[in-house]
């Protein structure tokens, strides 16, 4: 198996991209990596560490594709960027997966242009998981389509059980549609239709769910377009972070607020992780002819470290032949 990885997407490229990388063959045998970017400078980083230089692979870009660059634009003019390359080299068959941590809309773009939508696929999605209850959900889509037809949430519906069957091991994935009430009358006229879809389509549907339920492990996949989905994650994000701010501050008041701290910790830590996205890093591009990994821009190595393990277990598991014969 060969996870072929964007050396040089993201804030922290390429060092914390190659460390990771590194991290990520001390961890797990059975997969090698190849590392798509500028070879001197991806030299100089390996030059400092001791590994299985047989598991690692160094193909030269002259090109990379930048944060500000127009995504179509890029994706046809840098033909020999990292992500390009990478892309290309997934589509030829010399690589089980393809990670970046750099722009976007670039990955999308290359991710149809280059490997192309499945058969019958409408659209692809992008997948994230969240802490729900005392499990993980996905939600689908989180941010690559601003507006659906009803057929493609249940094809999003499909991507994201096959995913989760591998990823948490749930046999019959539970699938909620997120509307603005748990009324069949409720929503858009394409999110009444979509419920309607969904309850013939012999999934495991469990029906319309609020925003609420979200985070209460109500269902475990949840689908909706990608504008509600990226504004559901981020709000999700951005809450995590005020708490966990406003605790330290409590916490940090005297020593008796300091030895209660120290008393929870544990615990405290365990549920930070839950929503750590250094350790649930790893969002998949579903419905596409590879399997496809956006990391977060300012991924660093413990974060593409836990992305190329991920990568790893959803190749072994045949992800994409999986989502390709749940939508044929």
């Amino acid at each position: 198996m060969n996870i072929l990885v964007d050396a040089m997407g993201g804030d922290n490229a390429p060092e914390a991209i190659v460390i990771g990388c590194l991290n990520a063959i001390k961890t797990e045998e059975g997969f090698d990596i190849t590392l798509f970017g500028d070879s001197k400078i991806i030299a100089d980083i390996l030059c400092n560490y001791n590994y299985d230089k047989s598991r690692i692979k160094v193909e030269h870009c002259s090109e990379v594709i930048l944060f500000k660059d127009t995504p179509t634009v890029a994706v046809k003019n840098k033909k020999d960027s990292s992500l390009v390359r990478a892309l290309t080299a997934m589509r030829e068959g010399n690589g089980d997966a393809v990670i970046s941590a750099g722009n976007t809309g670039a990955l999308l773009t290359g991710s149809l242009l280059i490997t192309g939508r499945m058969q019958k696929v409408i659209r692809p999605a992008l997948g994230a998981l969240i802490p729900s209850g005392e499990k993980f959900a996905l939600l689908i889509d989180a941010g690559l389509n601003s507006n659906l037809r009803p057929e493609s949430y249940v094809q999003f519906a499909k991507f994201g059980s096959e995913y989760m069957k591998i990823v948490t091991k749930c046999d019959n994935p539970l699938i909620g549609l997120l509307n603005i009430g748990t009324e069949d009358t409720k929503g858009s006229a394409e999110v009444k239709e979509a419920n309607l879809l969904l309850k013939q389509s012999g999934l495991n549907y469990y029906g319309s769910i609020e925003g609420n339920s979200i985070v209460e492990g109500v269902v475990d996949v949840v689908v909706t377009d990608g504008f509600t989905g990226n504004v559901s994650l981020k709000v999700l994000e951005g809450t995590a972070s005020y708490i966990f701010s406003k605790m330290k501050s409590v916490f940090s008041m005297d020593v008796f607020h300091k030895l209660a701290a120290s008393v929870i910790r544990p615990d405290m830590k365990k549920f930070k992780d839950n929503l750590n996205p250094d350790i649930m890093g790893g969002a998949p591009i579903l419905g596409v002819n590879g399997l496809i990994l956006k990391s977060h821009g300012s991924s660093n190595a413990k974060t593409i470290m836990h992305v190329v393990l991920k990568a790893v277990k959803l190749a072994k598991n045949d992800i994409v032949g999986n989502i390709r014969r749940a939508v044929c």
